[in-house]
């Protein structure tokens, strides 16, 4: 790659020897078997459930169900396009219930889409080294390499988006009409499973316009072209209109689809969360060293214009615009969710691109030289590693190569010893209890109430039970809470934590326990 040939075949393995490798010092195979756990389990567990429900019940396509069953309701609720959750409860109906064809199918959508990036970065780069580099800068990442082979639709979501963009350049370069079919399919699908996936096809979509009404003022000639991009945003439309429709109709307060913008926020909150944005969530969006250089570049090439690739500049411009107003629109939740940036990470591929073509067509030495390839190396190696650390000890504490490492500080490491040690000695046991609860007579049909839990889905999907928890109805609590959860059908009450058994108000309700492990307590209502 450093002066030698070689042919695509070479290349495209070398790639894939070095993704795979990547991917398996972040943990992505010893993994793959695992359900919802470590960051965001919540969210986790809520696509699961979705994907449990398909999976035992055969529900319609469009109408999915979750776990929680609310104040008293039916579980029916929506959030992305249900085509992965439903695929896999196909698969499973056949092959059996196993995680890792779940988390496999989301980690061959991102291996796909950063093949893609590659093959984008080869077709406009001309260079095999960087073709390579970039699409492994982006998958530096830590919320890529968490997120990858996770449940959660956000990483596929950006993947599509990844081959969406190199069928838009390839339609672009070879003005072929079924490239830009192509590409507009891919940002619908993408669109559907998370609307944020969408800034890019935003952003061309705003040049395109550019060039068709103002620049080249050839409406006529190119009206085709319009096409793919109003059917997109007609279907995409549709799909959020039935969404919100569906979950009007049945429960609308599961999932987020409106926006949480900075302006309802006090300076208090707005400020708390300023911090959080950049103490927490930005080094997980991509390492922070490398993000301000990335800045400090883009910054330099819109001063130096001239010399820049003007529509890569232009569409950097105004993803870069997007992605401002997008945290503006969703300030609320940057406390916490940093998944919710996975899609704004299309900023590192963009500016990569541009900068490598400014060196490309101006100081060509510079691009090609072995020095700056071996420097690029070495820094993307230190970014594999940081993510590497950052991601086992969501997993595993007891890995010492990441525990101990400089990466982490005393408060992090703390606290993930602290998570594993209280999963272990709380949830886990609900992973397996389903021989516990036919012993006791807790069939699958029965409701149930799991505390504590304030979580949506996350101890009922772990023991697969709809019913209740300590989320939701927030005008109800103790006693008060359960006697509800009777009235709406619950027939089990599951204590999950040992210490909950002192609790006064529950004294009444722990008259007849039907079953239970160590630290999980089954008692009949």
């Amino acid at each position: 790659m450093m002066g030698h040939q070689f042919s695509r075949l070479q290349i495209n393995l070398i790639y894939g020897a070095l993704f795979l490798i990547i991917s398996w010092f972040y943990g992505a195979f010893e993994t793959m078997d695992r359900g919802p756990y470590s960051r965001h389990q919540w969210r986790q567990a809520d696509c699961l459930s979705i994907t449990q429900h398909y999976y035992q019940n055969d529900l319609p396509f469009l109408e999915p169900e979750i776990h929680w069953r609310g104040v008293g309701q039916s579980g029916k609720t929506i959030s992305e396009f249900p085509i992965i959750y439903y695929s896999v409860a196909k698969i499973w109906q056949v092959t059996g219930k196993h995680y890792w064809i779940y988390r496999g199918i989301s980690f061959l959508i991102m291996a796909i889409g950063l093949f893609y990036l590659k093959k984008l970065a080869q077709r406009f780069l001309k260079d095999d080294f960087w073709a390579i580099f970039v699409p492994l800068l982006l998958f530096s990442s830590p919320i890529l390499a968490y997120y990858s082979n996770n449940f959660m639709m956000n990483s596929n979501a950006f993947a599509l988006a990844l081959i969406g963009a190199y069928h838009f350049y390839r339609h672009r370069t070879e003005k072929s009409y079924k490239h830009l079919i192509y590409a507009c399919l891919l940002f619908l699908f993408a669109g559907l499973l998370k609307i944020t996936a969408l800034l890019l096809f935003f952003g061309l979509g705003a040049l395109f316009l550019y060039e068709m009404l103002w620049k080249e003022r050839s409406l006529k000639q190119r009206w085709k072209e319009l096409l793919p991009y109003a059917a997109t945003l007609v279907l995409i439309l549709m799909w959020y209109s039935y969404a919100g429709s569906y979950n009007a109709n049945n429960m609308s307060m599961v999932f987020l689809q409106g926006l949480l913008p900075i302006w309802d926020l006090d300076w208090n909150d707005i400020y708390s969360n300023w911090k959080l944005l950049n103490s927490d969530l930005k080094p997980a969006y991509f390492n922070v060293p490398a993000l301000s250089l990335l800045g400090i570049i883009f910054i330099g090439l819109i001063i130096n214009f001239k010399k820049a690739n003007r529509y890569f500049l232009a569409l950097s411009i105004l993803i870069s615009i997007g992605i401002f107003g997008y945290i503006l629109l969703f300030f609320q939740v940057f406390n916490v969710h940093e998944y919710y940036l996975t899609n704004l990470l299309i900023f590192i591929p963009l500016i990569s691109f541009l900068f490598l073509d400014y060196l490309k067509n101006n100081y060509e030495t510079i691009f090609r030289s072995r020095a700056l390839k071996i420097t690029a190396s070495i820094a993307l190696l230190c970014l594999i590693y940081s993510a590497a650390v950052q991601t086992a000890v969501k997993y595993d504490i007891g890995k010492k190569w990441a525990k101990n490492s400089f990466i982490l500080d005393k408060k992090t490491t703390e606290y993930w010893e602290w998570y594993h040690w209280d999963y272990g000695n709380t949830l886990k046991e609900l992973e397996t209890i389903e021989p516990v609860f036919e012993k006791a007579g807790v069939k699958l049909e029965d409701r149930v109430v799991s505390i504590p839990d304030g979580s949506i889905n996350i101890s009922l999907y772990l023991m697969n039970r709809n019913g209740y928890n300590d989320y939701g109805g927030r005008e109800y609590s103790g006693a008060q809470r359960i006697e509800k959860a009777k009235e709406w059908g619950a027939k089990f009450l599951v204590i999950s934590n040992i210490n909950l058994l002192e609790e006064e108000y529950l004294q009444p309700y722990l008259q007849n326990k039907v079953g239970g492990t160590e630290h999980v307590s089954i008692f009949k209502l």
